[in-house]
């Protein structure tokens, strides 16, 4: 049996309200909450030296860390490369996130940006701020049913992803690293263990969707090599981290129609800086990492504390655990 009385602090900077907040509470008596406002460094920290859990909306510097008793971290979002670090982990203290909470929007942005490109949106949207009825070369277009996605990482998004261009009537593929179970809605797998290649996967993609975490494994995955290897008529979709791609790279394929096309929500630098041609390319659909809000996310993740506290009293893995493979260090 989980021993809860052996944690008497909890110190959070999460602002749930309510009922969100009552159930936090609930999830960590008997001990005391603290509650810090965001943006409180100083309080933060204070807190945090007497307290063996936090929840924490983000995370200081790791030598902004000096909680004594600290065991365990949870960020309550989903990608942890801009924080995690691997001196927190040396300290042994456990470091968890909040991934696939937002599965669900994020699965409809990648669509988002496929039907947008399919459809050259950009064009129409220009086309109607000027008043013009323009039909020319659009009856080259092709829908998204019967053309082929290549979804760059099985985890959470990526089988929501799937699901959602299986219906579409698409033919998709999946890549991923280390071998597993069949991922409904996949209808091939290149499997990175068992002799997959990731070239072979973009070669025979109408659309390509990179939804990896950034680790060093993934770090600059799609550069010159990999964009030479995408059909020319292939659009690339990124809702993972700006890094995963070489920016560069992309740039030029896209200004000289190596690839048809991309969607991006992420970037190298955020704010992707004025000057940057990503901002003008007419191939290019630019959203400032940043999708519509699902109405129970909050919920989700307030649960997925719930469950990843009492693996931690029990001394089980957590969901969404870090490890020192999985932390960027480049």
């Amino acid at each position: 049996m989980a021993d809860r009385d052996r944690i008497t602090d909890v110190v959070t900077n999460v602002e749930y309200e309510g009922v969100l907040w009552e159930r936090i509470c609930e999830i960590f008596a008997p001990a005391t909450v603290i509650r810090v406002a965001t943006g409180d460094l100083d309080g933060l920290k204070q807190a945090m030296d007497r307290a063996e859990v936090a929840i924490l909306a983000e995370l200081p510097a790791p030598g902004e860390i000096k909680g004594r008793r600290l065991e365990w971290v949870h960020i309550t979002h989903a990608g942890l490369d801009r924080v995690a670090r691997p001196e927190i982990l040396e300290r042994g203290i456990r470091l968890s996130g909040s991934a696939g909470y937002s599965v669900e929007t994020l699965a409809e942005h990648a669509l988002f940006f496929m039907l947008a490109l399919s459809c050259r949106a950009m064009d129409l949207f220009d086309s109607q701020r000027r008043g013009a009825w323009e039909k020319s070369g659009r009856q080259h277009l092709r829908s998204l049913y019967k053309q082929t996605v290549g979804i760059v990482g099985l985890g959470h998004i990526g089988k929501a992803l799937a699901v959602r261009c299986e219906a579409m009537g698409m033919n998709v593929l999946g890549y991923r690293r280390r071998d597993g179970e069949a991922v409904p809605a996949v209808h091939e797998i290149y499997c990175e263990e068992r002799g997959g290649s990731l070239g072979d996967m973009l070669a025979r993609s109408d659309y390509v969707v990179l939804a990896v975490p950034l680790t060093n494994a993934t770090h600059g995955m799609i550069g010159v090599v990999e964009l030479a290897q995408m059909k020319p008529t292939a659009h690339l979709v990124n809702i993972a981290r700006g890094n995963v791609v070489d920016e560069p790279a992309l740039i030029r394929a896209l200004e000289t129609g190596r690839i048809a096309g991309a969607g991006l929500d992420v970037f190298a630098q955020e704010p992707l800086p004025a000057e940057s041609p990503l901002w003008r390319l007419p191939n290019v659909i630019v959203t400032p990492h940043t999708s519509p809000r699902e109405p129970d996310r909050d919920e989700r993740a307030v649960e997925l504390i719930a469950e990843n506290y009492c693996r931690f009293l029990a001394g089980e893995p957590l969901r969404n655990e870090l490890t020192a493979g999985s932390i960027y260090t480049a």
